[in-house]
Order: C-alpha cells, then structure tokens, then sequence
C-alpha cells in the first residue's frame, strides 16, 4: 500500500502564512465547499467514483499522524489505490462519518487554496461485512489542512495534512494498514 514518494514543485508550493490571504470569491468558496463536502461523504459512503472526480493529478499526502507515511506528490491513480486498500478506507467492515466543523480558506494563488478545517472522524469496525456485530469503535479528533488546485478551471482536491488532537476508543486498531 505504500505508493512511491515523489517531489514536484507543483506540489510544495501549498505553505500556510503568518498573515494569511483570505481574499477569495464567493464562487471559489462555494466551489471549495462542495469539493470538500464530496471528499468527506465519498469517503464515507465508500463512492470511489466521485472521489475520483474531484482529486487534482497530483495530491500532497500527510498521513504521519495516523501511521500511514508523507507523499509530497501522489499521483492520482495511487491515491486512489492507498484509500481503497482494504488495509485502509476499503475494508468492507469499517463505517466512518467524516465530520466537518468551521473551516476558513487560505488563498495561496489564482489556483492554490489551503482549506483549514476542524474535523471528527468517526469509525465503526464490524465483525464482517454483514455489518450486524460490532467489533470496535475509535474516533479522531483533528484540524485538517487540505490542499485545492484549480485545474483547468475547476477546483479539485489536491491533499491533506491532519493534526490529530486526541483519539478516542480504540482508533488506533480501525486500520489494519497501520498496524506494523
């Protein structure tokens, strides 16, 4: 499940500022809004599709904080393969709900935006995919910095970053990928 670790300037360029800009059109922040409402519910209801359509080519990945690794630049197509994994979001017998809570937009560029947003991300582990017995449960609580592109002319998803600021239940158990 380990994708391989590239560097691209593209990629590195989302860096947070002291004095953030936060000048962006009411466009762009409904187009943003919807792009991250979609990257949480396909997620959450496991619709890869849709979460294929709104990922940018190339994506910034920091998952340090939940054992998984850092990409600098992901392509698409092994992002897509880290998260279906059955080691990670594809497990039939995990149900999460990504919970999204205030949340404010850094304008880095014309087409780079870092949404910083609070986020619960609740998880239910299932005996087996009749999804009838609970096996465990675990939540994270965390802020998020997502990363956004604007490829051509559409905002998509370029990444992520959480800060993890506790755990609750058993999540350190929810992904079998995580386990060592």
């Amino acid at each position: 499940m380990a994708p391989s670790l590239k560097s691209d300037a593209e990629s590195s360029a989302f860096v947070s500022s002291k004095q953030p800009n936060l000048d962006i059109s009411l466009q762009d922040y409904l187009e943003l809004s919807k792009v991250v409402f979609d990257w949480a519910d396909s997620y959450d209801s496991k619709d890869w599709e849709r979460l294929r359509g709104i990922i940018a080519p190339t994506l910034t990945v920091d998952y340090t904080q939940i054992a998984l690794g850092r990409w600098d630049s992901m392509d698409a197509e092994e992002y897509m393969a880290m998260v279906t994994n059955p080691g990670f979001l594809g497990d039939p017998t995990i149900k999460t709900q990504h919970l999204l809570g205030a949340t404010w937009w850094e304008k880095i560029s014309d087409t780079q935006v870092i949404g910083h947003h609070q986020l619960r991300a609740a998880h239910q582990v299932y005996t087996d995919a009749s999804l009838k017995t609970v096996k465990l449960t675990g939540h994270s609580h965390a802020s998020n910095e997502h990363y956004y592109r604007k490829v051509n002319g559409v905002w998509k998803f370029a990444g992520l970053k959480p800060t993890v600021r506790w755990n609750e239940g058993r999540f350190e158990e929810v992904f079998k990928a995580c386990h060592y």
